[in-house]
């Protein structure tokens, strides 16, 4: 049987946004969770046109589970040494640890820059070239968006070099990569993070720094737990008391007893449903963690369905 086959048409991010700062700037800012799927991380709080110094950089953003500083910089067309140059400043500004710089098309010499800073820069800094594309196929009205990577960090955590880790250190970062793994797999349109060197792993709930997570406690425990901290500690304490107000049919629902904590010393809450451990991570033997992993991956599952519908709901509310 004959299949025709058609080409795949690339066309100007002018096609769609007709104004890099106007239009192109405000949706990446309003769609920031595309671009952070595209890298396996978690990225919130994304600000445009944010002030360093007299200028402004196009985004600014946080990293949900390290903490750490976006710095975007976006440019139609091929780049040039007047953005590279606004890039590096707003980094430094803002002492980022993440450093992305969108453009249509990237120089040999600019992808050479960052990868020589990937290299030999700043410890802990990650320099990112990112091509976004407006594709379609041919003949077709329809246009569709992706990210292209062009430039990232050799083993993304390069700061952390493997021989500078704690033996806990490397154990988490193992333990969450086949978590990570294993979770993808249940859920295959979950995008997979890229773990750390610490002891939980984070990723949204539907409203910024509302969290889901895996996370290992003293006890010890392994914990499933949905972590509510958003800037606003009035705003926390009524998205805990709105979901503690439907406790019963949640933990019928789910099969088990929650804890519920307010964490008064904090502005945060936390939900959790603990699992108690023979020992630390690296006294777990490997049936163990296995064991481990399994439960987390079906634990998380049961509890994000149940969890999920119901932030969204007060989210919107």
């Amino acid at each position: 049987m004959d299949r025709n086959i058609s080409r795949i048409q690339e066309h100007g991010l002018r096609s769609v946004w007709e104004n890099e700062e106007r239009d192109f700037t405000r949706w990446l800012t309003e769609n920031i969770d595309l671009l952070a799927s595209e890298l396996g991380i978690e990225i919130e709080d994304a600000r445009a046109e944010e002030a360093v110094g007299d200028f402004s950089a196009d985004i600014v953003a946080r990293e949900m589970n390290t903490g750490e500083t976006v710095v975007i910089e976006n440019q139609y067309n091929r780049t040039d040494h007047d953005h590279l140059g606004k890039l590096l400043t707003y980094s430094s500004g803002k002492n980022a640890g993440f450093t992305m710089w969108l453009a249509e098309e990237f120089r040999p010499e600019h992808r050479s820059v960052l990868e020589w800073l990937n290299e030999s820069g700043p410890k802990g800094a990650k320099f990112f070239a990112i091509k976004p594309r407006v594709v379609s196929i041919e003949g077709a009205e329809e246009r569709g968006f992706e990210f292209e990577v062009v430039v990232e960090p050799n083993e993304w955590e390069r700061e952390v070099s493997t021989e500078s880790l704690s033996d806990s250190e490397r154990s988490y970062r193992q333990f969450f990569t086949e978590m990570v793994e294993a979770y993808s797999q249940r859920r295959p349109n979950w995008y997979k993070l890229k773990p750390g060197a610490r002891s939980y792993l984070t990723f949204s709930a539907g409203i910024s720094r509302v969290r889901f997570g895996w996370a290992f406690h003293q006890g010890p425990e392994f914990s499933v737990e949905l972590y509510i901290s958003t800037p606003d500690k009035e705003r926390n304490e009524e998205i805990f008391e709105a979901l503690k107000q439907e406790q019963t049919d949640i933990e019928t629902n789910l099969g088990v007893e929650l804890e519920w904590e307010r964490l008064p010393e904090k502005q945060a809450s936390r939900i959790k449903q603990p699992k108690d451990l023979d020992g630390t991570i690296t006294e777990l033997t490997t049936d163990q963690r296995n064991h481990l992993i399994e439960w987390g991956v079906d634990a998380m599952d049961e509890f994000e369905k149940e969890f999920e519908p119901r932030i969204s709901a007060l989210g919107s509310s």
